[in-house]
Formats: structure tokens, C-alpha cells, sequence
């Protein structure tokens, strides 16, 4: 029998335009990995997937590292990583 393990869902930012990021963040051998999905509230979203910030050792840096200059998930991607967001995908 095989078990499901859930990954991270939580958001870690939301600022006053209403933009709000929520991730997925694992740490391996010291070395950040995130999924960050840029949500913009009622209106659309992004995904972004990208490592450590320069020079970083702490999660919110990566976190906000990954939602400037991550690379961009396909909708199909983005999705099968936050499938609460009903939101349209931007594209």
C-alpha cells in the first residue's frame, strides 16, 4: 500500500495589491528548491519554479527569489502543483 505524502501549500506574502504568493519549498542537502505561484487577487495567476537566491540561507529569500525571476510552469504544471487556484492563468 502506498501512501500520498503532501507536499507544502501555504501562502507566505501578500502585500497591499493584493498580490499574494503561495509556494511549495524543499530544502536538500542545503540547497532551496520552490514553486511559487503569483496570485493576483480576483483577477489571474502565474507559477514559477527556480532555486536558491544568491548568496541566501533562508526560505523567505528563495521564496521571493523564485517569484521575480523564476522560470515559468506551464498552466498544466501550475496546476498540478496548486490546484486550489481557480483563477485564470496568465499566459
Amino acid at each position: 500500500m502506498t501512501t500520498k505524502t503532501k507536499l507544502p501549500y501555504y501562502a507566505f506574502h501578500e502585500d497591499e495589491y493584493k498580490l499574494q504568493l503561495e509556494s511549495r519549498f524543499w530544502n536538500c542537502q542545503d540547497k532551496h528548491i520552490a514553486i511559487v505561484a503569483r496570485i493576483t487577487k480576483d483577477v489571474d495567476w502565474a507559477a514559477y519554479i527556480g532555486t536558491d537566491a544568491p548568496d541566501s540561507y533562508d526560505e523567505d529569500s528563495t521564496l521571493d527569489y523564485v517569484a521575480k525571476y523564476g522560470c515559468k510552469l506551464s498552466k498544466e504544471d501550475a496546476q498540478h502543483f496548486f490546484p486550489k487556484v481557480k483563477l485564470p492563468y496568465r499566459s
